[in-house]
């Protein structure tokens, strides 16, 4: 097969979530030549498979020789998969400083122009930038709006999605950094704009075609087996729910019950306990059970009124296992990104029980999850559970059918860290939740993300009147127009103006 070819189906076997192939493919396609789009691919599938110092290589070499050849586009796309993977590696300062590099190239600085981000420390050695810094920096001019981004040339919108991705990394990994106590090794700055290849090599294995195939196989192959056997599991154990919402209150019924005189109450087949990370905050104290014949109906007060776009967080179906979808259950890179995000590299720091058929090692491996975000090492993504329903309890058989408010005791809800209420878009993926900045490491929603991303991170940040002056241009342009000025803001209608080439229609 031609170099080409074998460029196409690692592309492809990367986008389909086989690793090793995209590997093993990229690898032989790269033989004999440097081809820095090749290089990200496969670092991208190197952290995949929890290979990070390979990772790493790839992405410096890919900016070096984006840099020799003065690509603008690839020196960005490589600064930014280098703070990704210095990210995952716990290095947050490298992975600010990097993104910054990032943002200064989109900004239109010149390449090679030194600008002392990496000497920015303060008497310990620390990096000494905070992400509400960063935040303030990226909070644009009262006069620019929405529809400006819209109208844009192709390549500025391009410009646009990358410097947005950078931002996003940066306040990611300011916001982790300043969690670590001062002198911590992720606080420290090590890396250099353009790393000589002796520099790369030095200090990071080169990868071979042995040593990537191999190691990638083995990588994924455990990650893979591990899915199959989680979903062929969670599939099995499942326990379906359903909810509806008000203003006010969460209805949520939980299905498949099973009333036993000596168990009491259980849940399915699962023998463990059953966590409802619901999405936002909820008055314990209020809430109301009632157990019928084939599930349990929970009625939830909501602290602060207003819809919630999802009942549960992100990524809690993971952990849950509960399904609200028949068709439920997370992907091979979901899965095996929430998992490496808690700090596990491979399968086999798990350690898990044998997988032998029994549910044993499949709760052992939730409830690992679950006591990893409790103790705080998870992202904000996937906030801190405090309570859990029980999978067994004492209540009356179904004829009694009463209703009683749980104690905390009881342990049947979930707090979260966001209670942000949901505000009206024109997207087709539903109400976003514009005080919500998410945390983790999903590279590929921060790749994918549009200039909406942008301007989420901006609302968080910003004060009241600027607040009110988005949501009321938003809104009343049907997402076309975007103000930031209160003043100017207050007295005027804004129309919806559609891109060129567009028209605006009215759904009856």
């Amino acid at each position: 097969m031609s170099s080409a070819g074998l460029a196409d189906s690692g592309i492809q076997a990367i986008a389909a979530g086989n690793y090793p192939q995209g590997i093993e493919k990229l690898t032989a396609a790269l033989k004999g030549h440097s081809a820095p789009p090749l290089d990200l691919e496969r670092s991208k599938a190197c952290l995949r498979t929890g290979q990070f110092d390979l990772a790493l290589y790839d992405a410096e070499m890919a900016l070096r020789i984006a840099f020799d050849r003065a690509n603008r586009k690839q020196m960005t796309e490589a600064q930014i998969r280098r703070a990704i993977t210095l990210f995952r590696m716990g290095r947050f300062a490298d992975a600010d400083v990097c993104a910054f590099w990032a943002m200064q190239i989109t900004a239109g600085a010149r390449a090679g122009e030194e600008d002392g981000q990496q000497n920015k420390l303060d008497d310990n050695g620390d990096y000494a930038v905070g992400a509400e810094e960063v935040k303030l920096e990226a909070k644009p001019e009262p006069s620019e709006g929405l529809s400006t981004a819209i109208h844009s040339p192709t390549s500025l919108k391009a410009e646009v999605a990358l410097r947005n991705q950078a931002l996003t990394w940066r306040i990611q990994a300011l916001t982790q950094m300043e969690k670590l106590p001062p002198g911590h090794d992720g606080r420290k700055v090590r890396v250099v704009k353009y790393p000589k290849p002796s520099e790369i090599t030095s200090t990071e294995k080169a990868p071979s075609d042995s040593s990537v195939t191999t190691t990638a196989n083995d990588s994924g192959s455990s990650w893979q087996n591990l899915w199959t056997s989680y979903s062929n599991m969670y599939k099995t154990l499942n326990i379906r729910c359903s909810y509806y919402q008000t203003e006010t209150t969460l209805t949520v019924d939980i299905f498949s019950i099973r009333i036993s005189p000596v168990q009491g109450v259980s849940l399915n087949k699962f023998e463990g306990p059953v966590l409802l990370l619901l999405f936002g905050e909820i008055k314990p104290e209020a809430t109301k059970y009632t157990v019928k014949s084939m599930k349990i109906e929970l009625v939830l007060q909501k602290a602060k009124a207003g819809n919630w776009p999802a009942l549960r967080r992100e990524n809690a179906d993971i952990v849950d296992n509960l399904s609200i979808s028949p068709s439920q259950v997370a992907s091979p890179s979901r899965f095996q990104d929430f998992i490496t995000a808690l700090g596990y590299k491979s399968p086999k720091e798990l350690e898990l029980p044998d997988v032998d058929g029994s549910p044993a090692w499949y709760i052992a491996l939730l409830e690992k999850l679950r006591s990893k975000i409790d103790n705080g090492h998870g992202s904000s993504s996937v906030p801190k559970a405090e309570k859990a329903v029980p999978t067994q309890s004492t209540q009356p058989k179904p004829s009694a059918e009463k209703t009683t408010t749980l104690s905390d005791e009881q342990n049947i809800a979930a707090k979260t860290s966001s209670n942000a209420p949901a505000y009206p878009t024109s997207s087709k993926s539903g109400p976003k939740n514009w005080d919500k900045i998410d945390d983790g490491d999903d590279e590929d929603a921060a790749q994918n993300g549009d200039v909406n991303s942008f301007f989420q991170q901006i609302y968080k940040g910003a004060d009241e009147d600027t607040k009110r002056a988005m949501m009321k241009s938003f809104v009343e342009s049907n997402g076309t127009a975007l103000s930031t000025s209160w003043s100017d803001a207050k007295s005027k209608t804004y129309k919806t103006l559609p891109p060129d080439g567009a028209e605006a229609k009215k759904w009856e």
